[in-house]
């Protein structure tokens, strides 16, 4: 097999160097992009969230647009996307703490952690997210599901002679509270009652799951 020259391989080097700056940008640009959708729909609501008015509020021609997305629909997907990572990532955080956690503090700081994310930037993703039954939205839904199942069982194995002997058929009591969780934070969201506030929200999801579970 033929070797590679020392003038061979300098050249190859500087050709992944000219590429790397440009797909660091594309990256940027894909982001502006997704961060442009997140703006219209919290401003001007789903219905107006055309690719046009995106991509002028990405400071980009609708042709640069299309390049990475063929239609509104994969903008919204791609949007949805980033917000469930995040939201994964921050079940990740709070699960990773190297210091011993009971299930009401882990529940009471997720939800303090969601809140503030979706709160910040003036509370883009709470307008985004009140679209939710307008977005498809079900399979963010499911891996948050599997991701809170996951880790709540993980919990309760290690945790064996805490489990209440009360707590009848285990994996229907989980799939319960977390959805239970996950769709009142989103009618919440979508419509907040006046006589109900954000930490009052959280301490009962916390106490439900400390008397469900434990």
């Amino acid at each position: 097999m033929r070797s590679i020259s020392r003038i061979q391989l300098a050249l190859l080097r500087i050709n992944i160097m000219r590429k790397l700056p440009k797909q660091a940008r594309s990256r940027l640009l894909v982001d502006s992009i997704i961060d442009a959708t997140a703006i219209v729909i919290a401003r001007h609501g789903l219905a107006a969230a055309t690719t046009a008015r995106i991509a002028e509020q990405a400071g980009i021609s609708i042709g640069s647009l299309y390049q990475y997305f063929d239609n509104k629909e994969d903008l919204y997907e791609a949007l949805l996307e980033r917000i469930v990572e995040k939201l994964i990532a921050l079940v990740d955080k709070q699960t990773m703490t190297v210091e011993p956690f009971t299930l009401s503090i882990w529940v009471t700081r997720l939800l303090n952690d969601v809140w503030d994310y979706l709160a910040a930037d003036n509370g883009l993703y709470f307008q985004v997210v009140r679209n939710w039954s307008q977005l498809d939205f079900v399979s963010g839904m499911d891996a948050l599901e599997q991701k809170m199942l996951s880790v709540l069982s993980v919990y309760l194995l290690q945790q064996p002679t805490r489990i209440s002997n009360n707590t009848g058929d285990l994996p229907a009591r989980l799939y319960i509270l977390t959805n239970s969780i996950l769709f009142t934070l989103l009618r919440y969201i979508s419509k907040p009652s006046p006589l109900v506030s954000r930490q009052s929200l959280i301490a009962e999801f916390a106490s439900m799951v400390e008397r469900s579970l434990l």
